[in-house]
């Protein structure tokens, strides 16, 4: 522990000279009264405070006659205590604090990650939405078309199409040349032979 503090060693020393010659130095309870707050002042205080009450009430037989040692050495252990529990209560502060401040960096990144991941959600709701709409308005022109190659090629599109929609559709049948599934929901319709025209290899049944 560091050197005694001056307001400290001078209590100490009045109540050594009080033990000793039995006068009680006249400001000795003032003294211990305004011990500094920065060496724990209720333990150390209350300490001296005892001392001071046991010589005033000649208890002088409850302290050895290395008086003056002891009472260094019990400030010291008292001290010390006190700077420990405020090393500790500084440790946990900082402790709290960091642990604060982690909370509030994991907010921060589960914020900024619902939002990355709620963009994301919306940047797909539009694509899909986009796609549907095409896909829809290819049927559309697919009910109109006169032409085998433009049933063809309307079917092919909508192929293409029909994994971006965010809907699942059936596949009923594949393809009798190339193997490729076939659906009534996506291929076009071969006028002739009334069979759906696969948007791999073009095949029907004609």
């Amino acid at each position: 522990m560091d050197k005694i503090p001056f307001e400290v060693q001078r209590v100490i020393d009045e109540l050594v000279d009080y033990w000793q010659t039995r006068r009680e130095p006249r400001d000795l309870a003032i003294h211990i009264d305004k011990l500094p707050s920065a060496w724990g002042h209720h333990r150390v205080r209350s300490f001296f405070r005892q001392i001071y009450e046991d010589l005033r009430t000649d208890q002088r037989s409850k302290y050895p006659t290395f008086f003056a040692s002891t009472l260094e050495t019990e400030y010291s252990q008292r001290a010390l205590t006190h700077d420990e529990r405020q090393a500790q209560a500084r440790a946990e502060t900082e402790r709290q604090i960091q642990a604060k401040a982690e909370a509030e960096r994991q907010a921060k990144e589960k914020a900024k990650a619902e939002h990355r991941a709620q963009t994301r959600t919306k940047k797909r709701e539009e694509s899909e939405r986009r796609a549907r709409a095409d896909f829809d308005a290819l049927g559309e022109e697919m009910a109109k078309a006169t032409t085998r190659a433009e049933l063809v090629e309307l079917g092919r599109r909508r192929a293409n199409l029909a994994p971006h929609t965010g809907f699942s559709y059936a596949y009923i049948n594949h393809c009798w040349n190339c193997q490729k599934p076939i659906s009534s929901d996506i291929n076009a319709q071969c006028p002739k032979c009334r069979r759906y025209i696969c948007s791999s290899c073009d095949s029907c049944f004609c």
